[in-house]
């Protein structure tokens, strides 16, 4: 995945449109076998490089790139994510909003998530999450949510993953 800086458009958009949301988290729906594919209660092993402006909490200006690891609950390796993230406003009430963008490689397909997330949220322990497109494998055409929730700083994440595929049109 190419690392590249949001575009100039995406910060004006964060600026405007991010103070007016109160809770960037999602809700997952319970998934049905046949239209769904859940990947949940996942350990994240993060590998980051981050180039922090301070090493304290998220700070406007930071930049992040990684790699991590993806194992299911009994320890097994199931895929593995590749990303970026950027630190890009900060909101009347402290809390720093990111802009993420990364690629998830699961035996069953590929997936593409981005999106805005509360980093400050995240250093809280809270639930986030990112939209998420299936773009190979058996996933391709399935859209839902990525979520993670930080365990161990910039180390351990929980995350769950659900693609649905989207309703016939007719």
């Amino acid at each position: 995945m190419q690392s590249t800086e949001p575009l100039p458009a995406v910060r004006t958009l964060c600026r405007t449109c991010i103070p007016l949301v109160h809770d960037l988290t999602g809700t997952m729906s319970a998934p049905t076998a046949d239209t769904c594919a859940a990947f949940t209660d996942l350990a994240e092993e993060a590998h980051i490089e981050f180039r922090a402006a301070d090493a304290h909490g998220p700070t406007v200006g930071d930049h992040n790139s990684h790699n991590d690891l993806l194992t299911d609950p009994s320890g097994r390796e199931i895929g593995t994510i590749v990303g970026n993230g950027w630190k890009v406003y900060r909101r009347p009430d402290g809390h720093v909003i990111s802009y993420y963008q990364e690629e998830i490689t699961l035996d069953a397909g590929t997936i593409r998530t981005s999106g805005w997330m509360d980093s400050t949220a995240v250093w809280s322990g809270a639930w986030q999450s990112l939209h998420a497109v299936g773009i190979g494998g058996d996933l391709l055409g399935m859209v839902g949510v990525r979520q993670i929730r930080q365990v161990r700083a910039r180390e351990l994440f929980t995350a769950n993953i659900v693609l649905c595929s989207a309703p016939a049109r007719g």
